[in-house]
Parts: C-alpha cells; structure tokens; sequence
C-alpha cells in the first residue's frame, strides 16, 4: 500500500488503494471490450478497483477459461489505469460450493444438522444417533429425560438425527458444504483459489491485493424437515471433537443442547456445543482459507453470515469475531439506509485494530433503491467511517440490466444511474476521509467484554428469562450510549482474550490496543481465562465496571469466582442514567462534544494518533474524525479534546484545508463547529500545515432574491412511458384479462411446469453446459400492451430486451431495426415514430415460447410528456402521451409531464455578475433529487448533497449569465419497483405481482425544484 506517501502529497488525489471497489456484477454473457469499457468509466468516476462477482444471470461458464479470459483483461486493464482488480471467490453467495463443484459429485462434502423429531415425524433416510424419553410441559419445554429406545405413558420418544444438504438450483445441482471440516474448504480452495494463483498469482498482493469471501457459514442449508422441534449445527466428527474439547460426552446431552428445558435458562451443554462449533468452523474454514492467502500474498477479506445480531450470528457461524483474526482485511455487511448495526461494524474493526490490520471493509448500499439520494452515500459510508470501516465495497455495480437484474438488489452504481456523471466527488470525499484513517492507531479507551458465550448457552425465545435478544438489546443500549458521550471503545472477544490479552499494570492489552477501562455487559457467563486477566487487571490498579446482571457461571458453569471479582471492582444498573456517571468518575473523556452544555449523542467521533512516518513533513500529532446522524438540522457544537494545536479542518469534499479558531485550555484545545444536516468534518489537530487557509470568516448577505419560475427547460435524456401491464394468449386461446409483465412470465412458466423467475433458480451458464435447459419451442404466445397517444411525439422508440426473440408490431405495422439502447446497452431501441397515431396504439409481441426466455417490461423512449387521462387510479390505463414540456414551474416534476422520467432536468435562469468587491452564492432551500450541480459557463458546481449551494462569482463573466440548475432524479419511477412502496429495503420481492404491498396503480417519487432557488450577494 501507499500508506508512507506524506499526507499532503496525496490529499487532493488520493491513489486507487483508497477508493472503492464496488461489487460489480457479472450477469450476463461477458464480452472483454465490455468489461473494459466498464472498468473506464469506474476510473472516470473515481473508484480505485472492482470486485469480480459472479452474479444472478451469468452465462459465461464460470471458471471456464473463458472466465478467466475475461479476468486476464480486467486485470490488465487495471494495471493501466492503475487501479486494482479483486477477486470474488463464489459463483453467486455465500462461499464454500464453488458454483457446485465442491458437492455436486462428492456428496460426502455436504453440510449436515441434527435435527430433533417426535418418532411419528421420523425423517426417512436420516441417520438416528440418539433417541430419548422426554416429558413435555405445556410450552413444549423438557421437563425430564431418558435415553430410551422406547417411551413410557406420559413420554415422547425424540430421535435425534443428522440430515444432509439437499441440492439446489441456487448452486447448480450441488448442496451448501460442510465448512466445519477440512476436506471440503480444501476443495474449495482447489477448484477455485487454487486455479486463480496458476494464473494470475504474480499479481497477487498488487494490481491483484485481495479476494473477497461473501457468507460463509456452517447452517443454510436449505433443508427442510416437517414438524422438526430444533435443528443444531453439526459435523461428522461432532461428538468425538466435543469429548476432546469439553471432556464430556455430547450425545449423552443432547436434549439439553437441542431442545429447550424447562427447569434452567441457560444451559451448560448448549454453550459448549456452540462453543466447539465455533472453534470448528473458525480453524477449517477460516483459518485455513487466511492461511492459504496468507501464503500466496493476497488479502482475504469479505465478510460472515449473520454478523448483525447475537441470535444471528450464533446461529450462522457461532461468533464472527473469531474469524476476523485470520482475514488479513476483515469485513462486514451493511445493507440498506440504516444506522442500527453499530455492534456488526465494531466487532470487526475491533479485531483489526487490535490485530494490526490495516484495511476494514465493509458491503454497503445495498437493497437501498433507484431514487436512493448521494446523500445517503455519504451518511452510510461517513459512520462506518466513525467506527472504522475504511475500504467501500458498494453494493452493485451490474454488467448488464438485462432480465431480472434491474430487480437485483436495485440501484447499480454505475452509469445505468442518472447521478453517475457526478459520483467522482463521492469517491473523492470518501478517498480523502480513508486515506486519513488508515494512518497512525485509533486511540480507544473502552473496551467491551462481548457477550456472545452467554448467548451460546440461552434459546432464541425464551420468556421472562434472559434471552439472546435481550441481551443483544442490552448490549445495545450500552454501546450506542458510548458512542454518543464520545467514550470510544472496542469489543474484546473472549476467545481472542484467552491468547492475545495481557494485564500490564492498570492497562490491558489485546495486541496493539490498551485500554483503561473494561465494562462487561449484562452476561451469564465468562470464561476462566477471563476472569483470571480481569482479577489480574484489576490488582494492578486497572478499571473494571460491570453493568446490570453480572454473570454467575465460569466456563457455563456456575461459580462464585465472577461474583467474587465484580466484588473488587464497580457494578451499576443499565440505564444510561446510571453507568454514564459511574464511568464519568472512572474515565475522563479524551474528546468532549457539547451543544448546549450536554455531550450532542448525535455526534459520533474517532481519534487517532499519527506520527511524522505518517504525515512527512506535517510531524506527530492527532485526527479527529466526527460525524453527525442529523439528517434535517445543523448543529453548533463545542469540541474539547486531549490534545494541542493548530486545529485545522480538512474539506474532504473539496479537497481544501482552512485553519479553525481554537484556544489552549491546560492539556486540551477546544474549538466550535457548524456541522449541517448529515454533514462530517476532519480535524488535525498538532499538526503543521503550511498551505490551510485562513479560519472561515462570517458572512454577511446585503442582498437576496428569489427566483420563481417557470423555468425554461432542458431534459439530460428522452422521457420515458413503461409498458408494464399485457393481456396474453398461448396458441389460439382467448387473451388473458390485464396483467403484470412478469405475472404474465409466471404464469406462461406454470403452464409448462417451469419454475418462476423470480425464485433462486440454476445459473444460465450451468443450464448451457450441463444440457438440463430445454431450448425447444413449447407454444405459439402473442403478447399485447396499449397505450394512448393524445400527442404525437416528435420521435418515439420502443426499448425492448432480445427483440431478435420475437416478431414485433406496432398497430399492426412490422417495426424496423434496432438503432441504438436506453440506459443499458441490453436495453435496445426500435425507431417506432412514423407507426403512432392518436388514441389507442398497441405493441404486440409474438414468439415460439421456449423455457430461457425473459418477458420484461417495455418502455417508450423520446420526445413527449405523459399525462393522466382523469382515471380514479393511477394506472396502466390511465396514462397519455403529450406533447413535450419545455417549461416547468416549481414543485415536483411529477404530474407535470414526467411521471416516469429517470434522468435529470436542467432549469435554465440569467443571472446578472455582482459588482466588484461583492460575491454571489446560488443556493437552493428545497430540492427533491438524488443530487444536484449548478453550471456556469462551462463550470461544473458538483452538489451531491446538502448543503444545496454554491459560490459562483469567478465563473460568472460580466453582465448577463446562462445559468443551468441540473436537478437529477431515479430511475425508480421507471424501472420500479412502480406498484409497491419505497421502503428501507428494495430487492426482488418488491418487484414481485404477489408482493403483498402490491397495487396496480403507479407510486411515484417526487423530483424537482420544490422552492425557489436564492441568489445571495454577500460580502
């Protein structure tokens, strides 16, 4: 990495190794030049690589060498532009099957679970390895228990048997692996690492620095058992790994480790067996896979099943903190616009600061949406950043829109969105915002005890007992609490104490980081290891404050040895009301952040310490990384930190540095900021930074003047008109009544017995080779879509996917060739102007029906305005096709002419250069879009998000100016979902007839200038 480069020097421009990566999905049938073309415009846009991710719709065999023939020129077109090319270690997710290679001709490879059946429920063809007598109370509960080979009057015989991984289209005929054994990560690593080192091995740790492993787990196995009671992961070698491990015999306790008792909470037997799952699945998996990368220099890094929660991740892969030891850049997921997943993004950075790693990645943007703002870019990735996310991965960039990858976890970061021109000032904040937090360490007083081996031995629902959720809720509570009074802090994994941790005085050390302060959780239990370091840490004068329940078991064995440490050191309640003033008088804060006298919880913040070999020339001092949640207001905060001067502020969206006015007080410096709505500011603080400006000085406005409209306008692309509902018949049927486009796919696919398209079908490419598709026509099909034309438009297409699959006309009338593509170049379009007349019009489509085919929506593209004909509903039926705008008052655009546009709309004004000595800001109150840019005389004033404003005065000439306000909207309103609500997550389901939020009206976003743009003179 470039990582001794002088701040400075690389601070405008930071190097590629600072950028994105985004997963870019490979969907389709892979065409080098494509690809190449696509890696040019990530580079345009600022992105430093590309993951290369096997994705829903392949059909470019993969592993074949014509796979990797299109990896060899991603990598060398990479290595010209200077970017990296990574790599994904799956066709599709989660990791281990190897697209199917691992199991589909090794059965002996499969993953399997125990699972726990009444005798009548008996799975046919399972192997029973225990049976019991059980009594029941009236929750299903175990009262009592016997091994037995029968039962008694009052008792259930339960059998308890291993069952295997079925196959699965999702991995083209093969099953999920077992990844807590040896043998099949090894073959695993075989046919896929092992094939990426013969051939691109050289680049490995360069062009090539990391592979990605997405969800690996040791439980989705997608079997289902009828009336199953309980399922426990499980592995051939399950019972003789448990007896060496824990010095007992499993089998002998396996109603207590399965099913729920009724007599105890928590349950020794259930812990352990969670805890040997852990370790198995850790060294097999984990291990071996960083091991192997480890030895051929390239960076494991991805991220595991179920990190979000306790209940989760033990269910997924037992604790994901383990794991991260052994990738050499750890990573996680976040998906959609939220803030709740604070504990998934901390276990994971906590175990790469303390183990040294350099890079923390994290899956972001994901299930967001087409109309998902710039603003929410910066939100997600700005506190991850807080916590110490440092390498984005967003979530997707699609090779192609084709078939059902419009649908594919919507939006594509890529030029398919109308934001794209402007995304290169989001990698470049986020380039500059990473470079500064992968120099010098984080400094972290806190750290948390992580209370997963408590949940290990709980069930997920148990009642007016602990539980795993109310532990996850507790944990919770404390950590967000933390974090808001500037008390930063790290997990500390119990299984990571026992070998990495150390007492050293009143510090406690877990590899590089020390920590003054251990708080545990509410807990039931703790390890001896543990236990022993605390009573260590403690008698050297080091702080240990338990909050709420403190554990009563060692090891998941009851004991008075906790009770007799928590004794020595300090115990409160777990309202923030009452652990804030106790840590308060324990630890003082090294970062304050006040508003109004009280610390502003919004706020979250990050501290590092850099030295000279991190900055060059600017010498050792600190940066302070803080991040506003408030997404409507600004604040006016008062920082306070451990430290010296000067304080400088860092633009990490312009690039600029300015000085801030600050004072000494005794050890700390202490200076004010205005942080608007989801805004961030960069500090350094010691530093010597010749080139900052000087401090931000107040303005003062002496005019203003608001401009109302109507505007002239200019649309950035053609306006669009979905053709998304049909009637069809197969052969000489009667037409169906009006349905949905891909209601209509479904049903045509039932009539042959064909799976539906929206499920988690076979990959194309393994379809292809395999020979199990069936190409053979099925039925003569003719699909028809009105609409009507008020209108006639200046120039209309007919956008259409695969018109080579079917005889298409217009009124009748046979179209021409194609001539071109809208949005995706899979997308193409037909010329369709001189085929229109007013009032109704209809597009049919006839084909010979064959099971690969994809009807998709259509779409009119071209000169025109849409309007509603005064229908009760908003739908199909209702819309018209109009002359096209040329001007638009404020408000949304909606309703006026573009209901389903997806571009950008330029509002064109005159404004008039201010006199010498006076300068003019053009700022806009109210905006709905995805982002926003003011054009001056060939000047581009990027706005991706609030504040909407700018400074415009030296691209003005004098006198009268053309000035262009370029409002960028989504494409939901036309790629949809357009008949269900846009919610917090946007996947397949929402696009789905039979989702149960569906409606066929229209349910449009809103864009467009809602208030009338300011001029402000200022001086």
């Amino acid at each position: 990495m470039a990582s001794k480069q002088p701040i400075d020097s690389v601070w405008a421009n930071p190097p590629s190794i600072y950028r994105s990566a985004p997963f870019w999905s490979w969907n389709g049938e892979l065409q080098p030049d494509r690809l190449c073309d696509a890696i040019e415009s990530m580079h345009e846009a600022g992105m430093g690589g590309f993951f290369m991710h096997s994705r829903y719709g392949l059909k470019t065999p993969y592993l074949s060498e014509e796979w990797f023939r299109c990896v060899s020129a991603c990598v060398e077109k990479a290595r010209e532009l200077g970017m990296k090319a990574y790599l994904y270690d799956e066709d599709r997710w989660p990791s281990g099957p190897a697209g199917g290679l691992v199991t589909r001709d090794k059965p002996r490879n499969r993953m399997v679970a125990l699972s726990a059946v009444r005798q009548a429920d008996a799975i046919m063809g399972a192997k029973t390895i225990a049976k019991f007598a059980v009594t029941l109370d009236e929750g299903g509960r175990v009262k009592s228990c016997r091994r037995a080979e029968k039962a008694e009057d009052g008792e259930q015989l339960i059998l308890f048997q291993v069952i295997v991984a079925r196959t699965l289209g999702w991995i083209n005929d093969g099953a999920a692996p077992d990844l807590m054994r040896r043998g099949p990560v090894a073959e695993f690593l075989r046919v896929t690492h092992d094939e990426y080192a013969k051939r691109f091995g050289k680049d490995f740790g360069g062009v090539i620095p990391a592979i990605f492993t997405d969800e690996p787990n040791y439980s989705h196995m997608w079997t289902e058992v009828e009336n199953e009671l309980a399922r426990i992961p499980w592995t051939t070698r399950m019972p003789q790994e448990f007896a060496r491990r824990r010095g007992y015999d499993l089998i002998e306790k396996l109603p207590e480790a399965v099913l729920q008792m009724a007599d105890d909470q928590f349950v020794r037997a259930r812990h352990d067996l969670f805890r040997t799952a852990t370790e198995l699945f850790v060294e097999n998996f984990s291990a071996q896979v960083g091991r192997w990368c480890g030895k051929h220099d390239i960076a494991l890094t991805g991220h595991m099943l179920g990190e979000e929660s306790l209940p989760r991740q033990i269910i997924d892969v037992g604790a994901a903190m383990p794991h991260y030891k052994h990738m050499q850049w750890p990573g996680i997921d976040i998906l959609s616009d939220q803030a709740e997943e604070l504990a998934t993004a901390k276990q994971c950075s906590s175990v790469a600061d303390q183990f040294g790693r350099e890079r923390v990645l994290s899956e972001m943007y994901g299930c967001t949406g087409w109309d998902w703002p710039l603003e929410g870019h910066k939100f997600i990735g700005d506190w991850q950043a807080a916590t110490g996310v440092n390498f984005r991965c967003p979530h997707l960039t699609h090779y192609t829109l084709a078939g059902g990858a419009k649908r594919d976890y919507p939006a594509s970061i890529f030029e398919h969105s109308p934001w794209w021109k402007y995304y290169r000032s989001v990698e470049d904040y986020f380039a500059r915002i990473n470079l500064m937090l992968t120099r010098g360490e984080a400094v972290r007083d806190v750290l948390v005890v992580h209370p997963v081996e408590s949940a290990w031995g709980l069930h997920e629902k148990e009642e007016n007992t602990p539980s795993r959720d109310s532990l996850s809720k507790a944990l919770k509570t404390i950590i967000y609490t933390l974090s808001g009074e500037h008390y930063d802090w790290d997990f500390g994994d119990e299984s990571l104490m026992e070998k990495h941790a150390r007492a050293k005085g009143d510090v406690l050390k877990i590899g590089k980081m020390s920590y003054a302060l251990v708080v545990v959780p509410p807990s039931l239990t703790l390890r001896a290891s543990t236990a022993a370091l605390l009573r260590e840490f403690v008698a050297g004068g080091g702080k240990v404050l338990f909050i709420g329940q403190v554990p009563d078991c060692i090891d998941g064995v009851r004991s008075q040895d906790v009770a007799a440490l928590s004794a020595e050191a300090k115990i409160c309640g777990p309202s923030p009301e009452e652990f804030i003033p106790t840590i308060e008088t324990l630890l003082a804060r090294r970062v304050s952040v006040t508003e109004n006298d009280a610390q502003q919880r919004c706020i979250w913040t990050m501290l590092r310490k850099v030295r000279s070999s991190d900055t060059g020339n600017l010498g050792s001092g600190q940066v302070l990384f803080l991040q506003s949640h408030d997404r409507e207001h600004d604040r006016c905060v008062h920082v306070s930190v451990a430290g010296r001067g000067p304080v400088v502020l860092w633009d990490a969206l312009s690039g600029g540095k300015r000085r801030v006015k600050s004072r000494k007080l005794a050890d700390r410096v202490e200076f004010d900021l205005l942080l608007p709505p989801t805004a961030s500011a960069m500090i350094s603080l010691g530093l010597r930074v010749p080139d900052a400006g000087a401090p931000a000085k107040p303005v003062k406005i002496l005019d203003t003047q608001s401009l109302e409209g109507p505007f002239p306008v200019e649309l950035t692309e053609p306006n669009t008109l979905p053709l998304d509902y049909c009637t069809f018949r197969l052969n000489d049927e009667e037409f169906s009544q009006p349905v949905h486009s891909l209601k209509a796919d479904t049903l045509i696919r039932e009539r042959f017995g064909l799976d539906r398209r929206m499920g988690m079908g076979h990959q194309p490419w393994y379809l292809y080779k395999s020979g199990v598709v069936d190409t053979r026509p099925r039925a003569k099909c003719e699909i028809r879509r009105g609409f009507h034309v008020s209108s006639l438009p200046g120039r209309c297409a007919l956008a259409i996917e695969r018109p080579e699959d079917f005889e298409i006309t217009v009124n009748g009338l046979a179209v021409g060739e194609v001539d071109g593509w809208w949005v995706d170049r899979d997308i193409k379009t037909i010329d369709i102007t001189d085929l229109l007349r007013t009032g109704d019009n209809e597009v049919t489509l006839r084909m010979d029906y064959r099971a690969d085919m994809e009807l998709e929506d259509l779409y009119l593209v071209g000169e025109f305005g849409v309007a509603r004909r005064g229908g009760a509903e908003h739908t199909w039926s209702d819309v018209t096709m109009t002359a096209a705008l040329t001007e638009l008052p404020l408000g949304s655009w909606v309703s006026k002419g573009l209901d389903f546009y997806g571009g950008s709309v330029k509002y064109r004004l005159g404004v008039t250069a201010p006199k010498p000595g006076r300068r003019l800001r053009l700022r806009l109150p109210e905006v709905a879009c995805t982002a926003a840019a003011i054009l001056v005389n060939g000047k581009t004033f990027a706005l991706p998000w609030a504040p909407f404003a700018a400074d415009i005065t030296d691209a003005l000439h004098e006198g009268e100016n053309d000035v262009e306000i370029d409002i960028i909207g989504g494409r939901k309103n036309i790629l949809g979902p357009l008949h269900a609500p846009w919610g917090q997550w946007t996947g397949p389901g929402q696009f789905d007839p039979d989702c149960h939020e569906w409606t066929d009206s229209y349910l449009l976003t809103d864009h467009g200038l809602l208030s009338a743009p300011i001029l402000e003179t200022v001086k």
